[in-house]
């Protein structure tokens, strides 16, 4: 049988000329360039199969089946590189021709890219396992970046029981390393540090980028639904430095994000529901007796707020009326939701003189708007095994936390957490929130991570698809401690 006859010598796209455009910048990529480059690998793909198909045809053995020398099978292997190269490449060609011109490019991200594929090339048996150690530095004769993967790579390597020292290994990573017009020069410093100077040339054109279209944002894959709460003041209270510290913090997040590309919905998730209005509903009533007629008289909520909290702490008849209005509030009475309504204006209006004055635009939401979620939640969660009973509560127990979520009191009210589960659930499922964001003080962290805990065990958050977090904050003191 004949053999194949030695490949044509001419010249093709081969594995170095396809990874160097995966690591380029594509806007400044000659476009031209890359489509030839990549017609040539093509061609080169096109031509191996050809080869191969003919060797089949021919190469028969005793039994029917058919074998192929090494040289062929090397030539397949080749093959399947190049095709898996040539992907990569027409992949990164179509997104790099959506990317627009008023995005900035991230220097780090891109000299961990470059360097990753000088790793990937140098140890392509290490695969995922090589680390890619890249910082920024600030001194000069140390070079701009510095690459610190060989110390890493050469313990690996060793484990594997291949011997060699991390310059070694420093060596071959740029040894891999393609020519691009971002780096100017590398140098070996100490036991395998890779020191890199940026071209001054390159930083010097993307200067003058800046300087002539300022600040832009850089480009983003993939946009994120974010649904981001902060602020949350309480109702008929004052806001106090927890609350200010939250507003700020939420809204430079809430811009930022918005800046880079994403779609946010800022919300305001109000303490509007609960208690406290039972006393201040009956309070309402015994001192503005006409208050259906005419919008209450109330100067100072703060004030209104502690009398009627003085008279529930020492009044027994006071505390019973504030208990059956609460009952009547969440039955949706007619009179008892006035009173409840005329009551969160007021402090609304309260609100909205500091949100205008630090000019913050956000959506608000109460616990109020929570209460039929968190009546349907119950009844489905009832229906489960995840709801149980403890010391007369109903309680709901996550895998690494002792204290349990309270979702329903032992006199059959609701509390915090069963408001934040229904308001969790209807963010994830009804908003399509893939990023949620809670900005609180930083004494709510265990709340959170058993809260976000509770949603992944009910099966409503897939950590592979949903980003939740919590920004905490350091909590103030006042002079009562």
């Amino acid at each position: 049988m004949r053999r194949a006859e030695t490949r044509n010598k001419e010249p093709r796209c081969d594995k170095t000329h396809v990874l160097i455009f995966l690591s380029f910048n594509m806007a400044d990529v000659n476009i031209d360039s890359l489509k030839i480059c990549a017609q040539q690998a093509e061609n080169e793909i096109n031509k191996i199969e050809t080869e191969i198909a003919a060797l089949k045809k021919g190469e028969v053995i005793a039994g029917g089946s058919m074998a192929l020398p090494p040289e062929v099978e090397a030539l397949q292997s080749e093959n399947v590189k190049l095709q898996y190269q040539l992907d990569h490449l027409k992949s990164s060609f179509a997104k790099e021709q959506m990317k627009e011109s008023n995005h900035m490019i991230c220097l780090n991200v891109l000299m961990e890219q470059i360097f990753a594929l000088a790793i990937q090339d140098a140890y392509p048996d290490l695969g995922s396992e090589a680390p890619v150690m890249l910082t920024p530095t600030n001194k000069p004769n140390f070079g701009d970046y510095q690459c610190n993967s060989a110390m890493s790579i050469c313990q690996l390597l060793k484990s594997k029981g291949v011997k060699v020292n991390p310059r070694e290994v420093a060596q071959n990573i740029l040894n891999h390393l393609q020519k691009t017009e971002y780096i100017e020069k590398t140098d070996i410093a100490g036991p395998g540090f890779i020191n890199i100077f940026l071209a001054k040339n390159y930083v010097s054109k993307q200067i003058s980028k800046l300087l002539k279209n300022g600040v832009q944002p850089p480009y983003i894959a993939k946009k994120c639904n974010v649904v981001i709460d902060f602020s949350s003041p309480n109702i008929a209270k004052e806001m106090h430095v927890g609350h200010l510290r939250s507003t700020i913090i939420g809204d430079a997040i809430a811009t930022l994000l918005e800046w880079v590309g994403h779609d946010v919905l800022r919300l305001n998730h109000i303490g509007d529901w609960g208690t406290q209005f039972g006393m201040l509903i009956v309070h309402l009533q015994d001192k503005f007796p006409s208050f259906e007629k005419e919008s209450p008289a109330i100067s100072d909520l703060q004030a209104f707020y502690k009398e009627s909290k003085v008279r529930f702490d020492n009044e027994p008849e006071f505390k019973k009326r504030a208990y059956e209005a609460v009952v009547k509030l969440q039955s949706y009475d007619p009179l008892h939701l006035d009173a409840w309504k005329k009551i969160c204006v007021i402090s609304r209006q309260e609100f909205e003189k500091i949100y205008s004055a630090l000019n913050i635009k956000i959506v608000d939401r109460g616990e109020s708007f929570y209460q039929d979620r968190m009546l349907k939640l119950v009844s489905q969660l009832q229906s489960s095994d995840k709801l149980v009973s403890e010391e007369g509560m109903k309680v709901i127990f996550t895998p690494n936390q002792k204290v349990p979520l309270i979702v329903v009191k032992s006199d059959g009210g609701f509390t915090y957490d069963t408001s934040d589960l229904a308001a969790i659930k209807q963010r994830l499922f009804e908003e399509k929130g893939n990023w949620l964001i809670y900005v609180t003080d930083a004494g709510q962290s265990t709340h959170f991570t058993t809260l976000f805990e509770a949603a992944e065990m009910l099966g409503w958050y897939d950590k592979s698809v949903v980003r939740c977090q919590h920004v905490g904050f350091g909590v103030v003191l006042g002079e009562d401690k």
